[in-house]
This record gives C-alpha cells, structure tokens and sequence, in this order.
C-alpha cells in the first residue's frame, strides 16, 4: 500500500511540473484529479479500520463477562506466612469415606498417654504367676539396668538387654521345708528344734533370647514391673533363693512362674479379659 501511494505522488509531482508528455495546463488538471483520487483512497483506508477497532471495542465493553470483571476485581491471593502455611494451602481435602453418622463421635487422639509406656525401655507383655494369675502391659526392669545371669557355660556374669529377650521362664531346682532352729542358749553352741517350719525354694531363670540362643543361670533377686491402664503391680522379684514365712505352705508361696514378650500375647490376655463376666475375677 505504501509502495502504490509513494508511486501515485512521484506521478502526480511529475504532471504538476511538466516534466510529462502533455502541455501544462493538461498536466495541472490531471494532477489535480489524481491528488483527489489519493486523498479519498487514504482517507478509505485509514476510515475502515478505524471502524472497525472501534466496533471491537464497543462490543468487548458491552459484553457481560467484561462488565462482571469490571464491577469484581479479581481478589488478591493472600501471601502465606511461612512454607508450611503454603503447603496446607495446596493440600486438597479427600472425599469422606465414612458414613455421615461417625462424623459426629470425637476422634480417638493417637498421641495420648494412656496406655502408652511412660519409659522408653519397656516392653509389651505377659507376667504369668505361679497360681496362674496373667498381668498383661508394658513390662520394666530397674532404670537403665539389663538383666544380669550368671552363665554356668561361660563361668561369668552376663548382662541381657530386656529387648532383645522373648521370654523368661522359673526353674525350679529345689523346694522344701526347712526346719526352724535356735540357740539353745546365750554363749553355748548347740541349736535345738523349734517344731517349726518354712517352705523354701530355689530358682534358675531360663532366657531364650530374640537370636534362638537360651541362657539359663541364677538372677540376684533383680524386680520387674507391669503397668497398664495406668496402674502398676509389683515389684515382682526373680529370685535366686526363697523363702516364705513360719507354717506357711508351699502352694501359698507365689513366684513369677513365666515373662513372655509379646504385643500379641498381651493383646489376646486384655481381650479375654473383656470376654469374662463382671462377676468372674480376671486372671
């Protein structure tokens, strides 16, 4: 388009000077009527996109998405206060798959003491008494002290971490009545009877350990606990010699028959014990 006016005005300056091949007062005349036909094709050109720009603009600002964005400006997102807030914000919410109804109970709280073992060196499990008694629930032994045997094989003293052990189990090597004895008097040597007596017993403690391996030897009178639901029995001693009191009977004596290590174990015990009758005593 350039090329064609710039090609009309060198021809119309070319008849206005009589540089063309007719006279001069032909020449002015036709360059009259050309610079005419310019000026109105120009004023064509620039007039019908003008229009239509025009027309755009008017119907762009008529339309109701335009006016909607006009009226509403867009809200400002909020910047977040840290990177944690901006990645709950990313987070989506899953769909609920859980009936309506339960949305209503309140959500048992997974960080809650209870029941949960107040030292980090327990152990879940089961204490078994010699009458049969079963206390189930985190099991403990003196603070930062493992178990320490003596090792008949090895001829020395062992010291047993209580996590690595599955389970402890009483042997009984003797048990009896002893007889009761006195001086017969002050300064003299001899001892006479009493008619009198005492159950006696003696222990070695087998532990069969979490790498198939079992020790068996005497424990030093070393306490254990079980704890649950925030109560706590014992201490309970493993022994490596009893005695009970004076006439009392042998039955009546009670001692840690069995420890066994076990989420399983523990959980089945607390089970049955909510199977049993209110007016049954729990093992």
């Amino acid at each position: 388009m350039v090329i064609i006016l710039n090609g009309v005005a060198i021809g119309n300056w070319q008849l206005a000077t009589g540089d063309g091949n007719g006279t001069t007062a032909t020449t002015t005349a036709t360059a009259n009527c050309h610079l005419y036909i310019m000026r109105k094709f120009t004023t064509y050109i620039l007039t019908v996109p003008a229009v239509i720009v025009i027309v755009a603009l008017v119907t762009v600002k008529l339309s109701p998405g335009s006016a909607r964005a006009e009226t509403e400006p867009a809200p400002k997102k909020k910047k977040p206060a840290s990177n944690l807030d901006f990645w709950l914000n990313q987070a989506t919410t899953a769909p609920a798959s859980q009936p309506a109804d339960t949305a209503t109970k309140p959500a048992s709280n997974p960080f809650s003491n209870k029941n949960r073992p107040f030292r980090p060196d327990a152990v879940p499990g089961v204490i078994e008494m010699s009458n049969g008694k079963q206390l189930p629930g985190w099991l403990y032994t003196t603070r930062d002290k493992p178990w320490v045997v003596f090792d008949p094989v090895l001829e020395r003293w062992r010291r047993i971490p209580f996590i690595t052990v599955l389970s402890i189990t009483a042997v009984v090597t003797e048990e009896k009545y002893e007889l009761q004895w006195r001086w017969k008097a002050m300064g003299e040597p001899e001892k006479v009877f009493t008619g009198k007596k005492f159950p006696y017993r003696r222990f070695l403690w087998e532990f069969r350990l979490i790498d198939g391996s079992i020790v068996k030897g005497a424990v030093k009178g070393q306490p254990i606990w079980v704890r649950w639901n925030e109560k706590t029995a014992g201490p309970l001693v493993l022994h490596e010699r009893n005695k009970g009191k004076i006439d009392t009977k042998l039955e009546d004596i009670y001692y840690v028959k069995k420890i066994v290590v076990s989420t399983k174990m523990r959980d089945a015990v607390l089970a049955d014990r909510k199977k049993q009758p209110a007016t049954q005593p729990a093992k």
